[in-house]
């Protein structure tokens, strides 16, 4: 929850690229941050997000969602079909995007790679269905870590626990 009929998403990949995306009544909005592109290229933020609708005017000024690192900015609002975008997006950032619509392969992929680790793609699939989770389930993800750890976390975003 990240307001009254809004629900926040993040991610920090740990190497300096990132994403918010606010879900509310006026529809759906993603701003992100590649690092790498800043490396090769001028980012003129204010480019970036100069044609976002004032439906999104709140988000565009939130400082916990690092503004000034911003090198793309993708809405879908309400009631209208489509995408539109503050200017065109690179491979990269579609790449960042992938996470949230790969799905469990997708996931399961990318975190072995990451992480470097051998991981059961029917564990990942249980939590990409929203199965309950339990101290099992969770062992077998991470024997560094029980459920008393992730309580908060889980309790905030609403997953089932099953005891």
């Amino acid at each position: 929850q990240w307001d009254t009929n809004e629900q926040m998403a993040s991610m920090r990949d740990g190497q300096g690229d990132h994403y918010f995306a606010i879900f509310s009544p006026n529809g759906l909005i993603i701003k992100g941050f590649d690092k790498e592109y800043t490396l090769q290229h001028k980012v003129d933020r204010s480019e970036v997000v100069k044609s976002v609708p004032e439906a999104f005017n709140t988000f565009v000024v939130e400082p916990a969602f690092v503004m000034d690192q911003t090198t793309f900015c993708i809405w879908s609002v309400a009631d209208q079909e489509g995408w539109s975008t503050g200017t065109e997006l690179g491979d990269h950032e579609y790449e960042l995007l992938e996470i949230l619509i790969g799905g469990a392969k997708y996931y399961h992929a990318w975190a072995q790679d990451y992480y470097e680790i051998a991981l059961d793609i029917k564990l990942v699939e249980q939590v990409f269905d929203m199965k309950p989770i339990d101290e099992v389930l969770l062992q077998q993800l991470n024997d560094e870590l029980k459920l008393s750890d992730i309580e908060g976390e889980i309790e905030e975003i609403g997953y089932r626990i099953r005891i």
